[in-house]
């Protein structure tokens, strides 16, 4: 039966070492008391040291620098002093400050895709040797380009994925890890050690967490808000069965326990416990990121189910309800919910009045199966064969997070963006129903070659699929011979503002079009499905 504990004493039982499997997602249930006594433990005592660390999306508000945005240090970041942090195996790391730490390859850095990450601890969870998959091929993951391991230190310790061939086909063979100890968030334990999660906005991968740690003969421990009356919690609602668990903190301090990062207070309609009022929002204005959103929006098909990243892609959702079309499609978001209101920014991947809430492991096993019909991901730097990145820029090194399991088994792919970037950000008008470029972006994002394949060109086109890079001036495809110029914005030099800013030549289509008209004006389009 699980032990209920101080927090000094659960984080004792992290000992040198050790691999330290830590649940939560981005801004969402870190299980925070638990990182802030294991944190404050080594500044005092110097030990544990050397620790390996296997996340997901790690816990993180995404912040550049070691002063996030709400003012104090959240997530993983709170780990990053010397000596504590030896190797991560992660999806991403929106903990920026381990994000920089593997880029000066200070600690072992070992990305994954989000899905082959929590579908491999699954397998550990189940006595697996590992996990066979198509996810990764042609990437970074491919042991013929990086293999996962993208620092020096990462590559010292030794390969974490194989290629193989089954009847004529390639696959990669993610390697098993051994777990020693997990920290978990729920919300509510009972007196023997049950506990739930319903005010947790996502179901994570934290149940296969516990497995794993615990078959490993490892020691699993829980942070929850509440301590109630055994029995109390329905069968059904039970997520870690007491067997589970080893040892259970009450939180201390409620900011230790949020729902998200970013909101004061519990958000039940990101539960999929009741649904809000929706309120009319405002249409976006005419500005370049709309131009991009309604291109976007273009692509739309009736029934397609969906998956938009965050950011601009999410944009494309904004313009698909201000068209009256929203609802003739079916979002999905890699962090588990379908239908509903996925949040933006840093409330991101939330979702608000959710028709359908998955677990992180399933929705990814179905991305897998084929259930995505399209996708709208950003971008930032893609090449003539069509490769792009995501994962490392801006003296960064920080995971694919999803991107890898959702552009490679999408039936169609639309990167999004814009075609310049860094500061001073664009100064770009819409006037009249034409563009016109004031000033560029100092960085070029169309690259003779991009620092990392975070996305395959060639893969995508072994895998048939339909690949797109639509931006505010010019509207590129992928073809067998590299990435062609399809449209230009109305109003834009083709030499001097499309051309002239790449790094190299496109192919450019023979029947070059201009992009359509409704998208420059200030009215709606009057698109339908």
């Amino acid at each position: 039966m699980a032990k209920f504990v101080t927090v000094e004493e659960a984080v004792s039982h992290v000992g040198d070492a050790m691999t330290l499997m830590l649940g939560g997602f981005s801004t969402y249930g870190s299980p925070e008391e638990l990182i802030i006594g294991l944190a404050e433990r080594f500044e005092k005592t110097g030990s544990p040291r050397g620790i390996s660390v296997i996340s997901g999306i790690t816990p993180g508000d995404k912040s550049e620098s070691y002063e996030p945005l709400m003012g104090y240090n959240v997530g993983l970041n709170l780990m990053r002093a010397d000596g504590l942090i030896s190797s991560v195996r992660i999806a991403l790391a929106d903990a920026r400050a381990i994000g920089y730490k593997i880029q000066d390859n200070k600690i072992a850095g070992f990305l994954y895709p989000m899905g082959v990450l929590l579908n491999l601890t699954r397998a550990v969870a189940g006595g697996q040797p590992g996990l066979i998959t198509k996810v990764g091929l042609g990437t970074f993951c491919d042991p013929r380009n990086e293999g996962c391991a993208v620092n020096g230190m990462a590559k010292d310790l030794g390969p974490v994925v194989e290629l193989m061939e089954i009847d004529g086909k390639e696959y990669l063979f993610y390697k098993a890890f051994k777990p020693d100890v997990a920290f978990i968030r729920g919300t509510y334990a009972d007196e023997d050690g049950n506990i739930s999660i319903e005010q947790e906005a996502l179901i994570g991968a934290e149940l296969e967490m516990a497995a794993a740690v615990r078959n490993n003969g490892g020691t699993v421990i829980m942070q929850v808000a509440e301590i109630v009356k055994r029995g109390s919690i329905p069968a059904k609602s039970v997520r870690f069965h007491s067997s589970f668990v080893d040892y259970i903190i009450k939180t201390q301090n409620p900011d230790n326990h949020r729902q998200c990062y970013i909101t004061p207070k519990y958000r039940p309609e990101l539960t999929g416990m009741l649904r809000t009022a929706s309120s009319v929002e405002s249409a976006m204005k005419l500005d370049p990121r709309k131009v991009i959103a309604r291109r976007g929006a273009m692509e739309l098909t009736p029934g397609a189910v969906i998956n938009f990243g965050v950011g601009i892609p999410a944009a494309i959702n904004s313009v698909a309800d201000e068209e009256g079309i929203a609802d003739k499609t079916v979002t999905s978001v890699e962090s588990g919910p379908m239908g509903g209101v996925v949040q933006d920014g840093l409330a991101f991947p939330g979702v608000a009045n959710a028709e359908a809430i998955y677990s992180q492991t399933d929705i990814l096993n179905m991305y897998g199966g084929g259930l995505l019909d399209m996708t709208f991901l950003g971008s930032a730097e893609i090449d003539f064969r069509g490769n792009v990145n995501v994962s490392k820029f801006a003296g960064r090194n920080g995971g694919p997070g999803g991107f890898i399991d959702i552009s490679q088994n999408a039936k169609k792919v639309f990167f999004v963006g814009m075609f310049t970037a860094g500061r001073p950000k664009p100064d770009i008008a819409i006037t009249g129903g034409k563009m016109s470029i004031l000033s560029d972006g100092s960085e070029i994002k169309y690259v003779n070659e991009v620092q990392q394949i975070t996305f395959s060109g060639d893969q995508a086109l072994k895998n048939g699929q339909e690949v797109m890079y639509i931006s505010e001036r010019a509207v590129f495809k992928l073809t067998n011979d590299g990435i062609m110029l399809m449209e230009i914005a109305p109003g834009v030099d083709l030499d001097k503002d499309v051309l002239g800013k790449m790094e190299f030549k496109p192919l450019v289509s023979p029947e070059l079009k201009t992009m359509d008209a409704r998208i420059f004006l200030e009215e709606k389009m009057g698109l339908a499905l």
